[in-house]
């Protein structure tokens, strides 16, 4: 694959755009209590949003970014103000509120030896832990924090794919390698992963979903889909009984619904994003939205959130490559 290098954007550039603030952080009302639109369109140039999540206290989407190592708030009409920009991070990756403790969790990485789980206040942008996982797999060839899950009593389980493993992080901030198997070596097997309100967590693992119970994680099992979800990515829980997906290639999202527990799924629902790819999706008011970060395009001059109107399941013809492209991360000042 072609190497992708990602052009960080300098300061001038990120102020001059117009689009980026850092003003204080707290929505209006008016804002919270609007009807969100069907697209959300951002125009700042090599943004890279590979992350989204919303957070219903503000009404607003979040956003990271891959070339500028921050985390934004999304106003509706595509304004960014900026909630997190810490010189000891590096590219942002997937993020995961925990509106019960009013954290923010996202991956950090510098594409190699750094992987780190950062931990923040939702509302006011503090740090609360930024915490070293990479020092946990000392061995593995590279860190990429993929994404991450909180279960109900605000443990954090992280996705790396790059080292092939699930690390667990505690409230506390102590980390600890959760799973690890042979089957989740090489670059993004390990991607997507949600918790599960009835206890347990759902994972990309290269073409699969595998379910994986917090009590014994090691007797995991392959989640049996009538359908096909080659190339997974982002996953999220709608409710208990209801996941989607981000999977193929390009990849489109699709809605798989349970009734056994996610033993079991179906395929229930489809959409092609008017961009053309999704990178990963988050729910507004129970409906999902995409964001595409646009591997294939670094130099993209605008990006795009997007409201998920599902059709009847129509599967393409999408390869089973789950990795992403390969790209090369210059280090910001942090490295």
């Amino acid at each position: 694959m072609l190497k992708r290098k990602i052009v960080l954007l300098t300061a001038t550039l990120a102020l001059g755009s117009g689009v980026f603030a850092t003003a204080a952080q707290d929505a209006t009302p008016e804002s919270a209590m609007s009807s969100a639109p069907d697209t959300i369109t951002i125009n700042v140039p090599s943004l890279m949003p590979e992350g989204i999540e919303y957070d219903a206290t503000r009404g607003q989407f979040l956003l990271g970014s891959i070339s500028q190592s921050s985390v934004s708030v999304v106003a509706d009409d595509g304004t960014l103000t900026t909630l997190v920009q810490d010189p000891k991070l590096h590219s942002i990756i997937g993020l995961q509120i925990d509106a019960e403790r009013n954290r923010l969790l996202f991956g950090s990485t510098d594409r190699a030896q750094v992987g780190q789980l950062g931990i923040y206040d939702l509302t006011t942008g503090a740090e609360i832990h930024v915490v070293d996982l990479a020092a946990l797999t000392p061995d593995a060839s590279g860190h990429f924090p993929n994404d991450i899950a909180i279960d109900k009593d605000g443990n954090a389980y992280v996705a790396d794919s790059a080292a092939g493993v699930f690390y667990k992080v505690d409230v506390d901030g102590k980390a600890s390698v959760f799973l690890q198997d042979p089957s989740f070596v090489g670059q993004f097997v390990l991607n997507g992963i949600d918790y599960n309100p009835n206890g347990y967590l759902v994972a990309v693992r290269g073409t699969d979903l595998i379910k994986i119970p917090l009590d014994n994680p090691q007797s995991f099992t392959v989640v049996k889909v009538d359908g096909d979800v080659p190339g997974g990515d982002g996953i999220i829980f709608v409710d208990a009984k209801t996941l989607v997906a981000a999977v193929g290639n390009p990849k489109h999202v699709v809605q798989l619904t349970s009734e056994d527990d996610f033993e079991t799924a179906a395929i229930t629902g489809d959409y092609i994003p008017a961009s053309g790819s999704v990178t990963t999706v988050a729910v507004r008011d129970g409906i999902p939205y995409t964001t595409d970060a646009q591997f294939a395009k670094a130099d993209a001059t605008s990006y795009y959130i997007q409201k998920v109107t599902f059709s009847e399941p129509i599967m393409s013809e999408a390869t089973t490559d789950a990795s992403m492209p390969e790209m090369t991360v210059e280090p910001t000042a942090a490295g």
